[in-house]
């Protein structure tokens, strides 16, 4: 037994060393050809500059005499790999945050938490420093979407399109 021990302590210590290279962020790097941080930002940027590019935002605050208040939903992934769309949705949400011009509440997963804190410091905080309850921000608009996949193959060649969409939606009237 000592033995076997032994050979496999030597064997753990003679593996080769891992070799990491950092990249600049900027650097676009396609080792797969599968969706990844690349297919992400040019993904987020359009799908950010198509909703800044809409007067939604100006016709609200016309309306109503403030910015706008979105809270994130789901992004869907109905594509035909795994893929992380709880990405695609922070950067939306992180974009429009840097606009200025949309408030931004906790997302649908963030909430039970946030609420569960206020909930907390009602019993064990001080009268001072807990903060009230029924003060949420209500949300105007729910930020959901989808990930899709189109698969495309001949002769050993391979086209994957990926469709992404995002939609914000007025939830008093449902309006998209």
């Amino acid at each position: 037994m000592a033995l076997v021990l032994l050979v496999l302590v030597l064997g753990v210590g003679c593996t080769s060393a891992v070799r990491v290279t950092r990249l600049d962020a900027d650097t676009q790097l396609d080792l797969s050809g599968n969706w990844n941080d690349t297919d992400i930002a040019i993904v987020t940027g359009a799908l950010i500059d198509s909703s800044l590019k809409s007067n939604w935002i100006n016709q609200f605050r016309v309306r109503n005499g403030h910015n706008p208040v979105v809270v994130v939903g789901t992004i869907l992934n109905r594509s035909s790999e795994h893929l992380d769309t709880a990405i695609i949705a922070k950067r939306f949400e992180m974009a429009l945050i840097n606009t200025g011009r949309v408030e931004m509440v906790a997302d649908i997963g963030m909430r039970d938490q946030v609420r569960e804190e206020r909930e907390q410091q009602q019993y064990y905080a001080s009268e001072e420093s807990a903060v009230a309850l029924g003060r949420e921000l209500g949300a105007d608009f729910l930020l959901q979407g989808a990930v899709r996949t189109v698969v495309d193959q001949v002769s050993g060649r391979t086209v994957r399109t990926y469709y992404v969409s995002a939609e914000l939606i007025d939830i008093e009237t449902s309006r998209k």
